[in-house]
């Protein structure tokens, strides 16, 4: 039963409220059964129809800052399951997730949609969408996406609270949000001393500067995977090439043509395709999972990118292991802390990582070149080694900063070139991602 005063759940026949001291009647108590299956159920909580989720803004504060932003993902998801709820939108559990993965993106749906149901109680007086949905897109770089969401959090409470009044079960800071909070205080507080004591070791080594490079190599080796997506077509084995985690939840960017398809269907069975993380000091084949394939009709095959979901580890059947850990916090490249308004200059130099058949296709390749031309089109050319396999993976330049993704090979009967889709061009696909989700 929950207490009408506080709101908070309480044992079923509790004669006083645990938390606020108040005496229970029949008036004021309500049993859970009622709240699941009466429609006509005095509290409105998380759990039912509409799923309100009303909270403080210093919860919403803390659990972003203390998740370093990952908690944002799951705000999302709650949000975007009420308000699909109250607005009978029909999206399915998958589609809600795809929206809260690429929150930056589809913000401003999910903001308007707020917006619109704001106004019917509140004089007209909405969110201002678009502002809220720009500021939130730049500040998650800088894990300050919990910003723009306060007004917002304060909208929704507005909304529910008028809407369902002494009947709305606040969301409470609850005890797995201070588990979570006390352990990230410990492993950062662990993380510092650590750092610092390595620190005070090492600065008085000189073999340790003189191999000291702008970026660490195994970050961005850990996060470049091998992918292989079984045909259901007959007679067609599949295709397999490179990919890049973008995300810790495990979205993957790669070029559309590994993809096996037509102009109609994905031609991949329900299971999706494999994904190998490598072991990074080595390149070898570490961790294996499954993932979803997500090809946007037309906007994929104009810039050819697309994406692959990690959903669940990949089970042998012979030794009846898992060959990894799901769900799980996976090595995501980002190189937003050391790159800032980077130009491709031509002559740099230029690193590429992928899978290619050259080297038997299973073992992370690094190979080096140079900028070589840039024939337009956001297209750059490089004399690094480029071969099938390669396509999909990933190109920086001498600081680690991402040039763009491995393509295609451009070559005559002397000589071959590789061709890079440059980040500009990864841009505008990711622009063009955004208008498609907030249709």
């Amino acid at each position: 039963m929950y207490c009408k005063k506080c709101g908070k759940k309480n044992p079923e026949g509790s004669k006083f409220c645990q938390h606020c001291g108040v005496k229970f009647s029949e008036s004021v108590s309500v049993s859970n059964n009622n709240i699941e299956h009466n429609s006509s159920n005095e509290y409105v909580d998380i759990n039912h129809p509409p799923y309100p989720y009303v909270i403080s803004i210093w919860k919403l504060v803390i659990m972003c800052l203390a998740t370093f932003g990952l908690y944002e993902i799951y705000w999302f998801y709650r949000q975007w399951k009420s308000f699909n709820t109250a607005n009978n939108l029909k999206h399915g559990s998958f589609t809600l997730w795809i929206y809260s993965l690429f929150a930056p993106l589809s913000s401003y749906s999910l903001f308007k949609h707020i917006s619109n149901n704001v106004k019917e109680i509140n004089s007209g007086k909405g969110l201002e969408s678009g502002g809220l949905a720009i500021v939130y897109f730049f500040l998650t770089r800088f894990w300050l996406g919990f910003l723009p969401l306060i007004p917002v959090q304060n909208k929704i409470n507005l909304y529910w609270e008028r809407k369902y009044g002494n009947k709305l079960v606040r969301s409470n800071f609850g005890v797995w949000n201070w588990i979570i909070v006390v352990t990230v205080v410990i492993v950062l507080t662990f993380a510092i001393f650590s750092e610092d004591t390595t620190t005070d070791t090492t600065s008085t080594s000189p073999t340790n500067t003189s191999i000291t490079k702008a970026y660490n190599q195994e970050e961005i080796t850990s996060s470049v995977v091998n992918i292989f997506c079984p045909s259901i077509v007959e007679g067609e084995e599949g295709t397999g090439g490179s990919g890049t985690i973008i995300t810790e939840e495990g979205i993957i960017l790669t070029n559309s043509h590994i993809i096996p398809q037509n102009e109609k269907y994905i031609n991949v069975d329900e299971k999706g395709c494999l994904v190998i993380l490598p072991n990074p000091s080595t390149g070898q084949p570490k961790e294996m999972y499954w993932a979803t394939p997500i090809v946007l009709p037309e906007i994929s095959d104009t810039y050819d990118l697309a994406y692959l979901s990690i959903y669940a580890a990949y089970y042998d059947e012979e030794s009846k292991e898992y060959q990894g850990t799901y769900p799980r916090t996976f090595p995501a490249f980002d190189d937003s802390s050391r790159c800032v308004d980077e130009n491709v200059k031509l002559g740099e130099k230029v690193t590429i990582f992928g899978y290619p058949s050259l080297s038997g296709g299973y073992s992370l390749t690094v190979t080096d070149g140079l900028v070589s031309s840039f024939p337009g089109e956001g297209l750059i050319v490089t004399s690094a080694k480029i071969s099938e396999g390669n396509s999909g993976g990933l190109a920086v330049d001498e600081k680690g900063c991402m040039l763009g993704i491995p393509s295609m090979i451009s070559y005559d009967e002397t000589e071959s070139l590789g061709v890079i889709i440059s980040s500009d061009l990864i841009i505008k696909f990711s622009d063009e991602v955004s208008k498609y989700l907030e249709q």
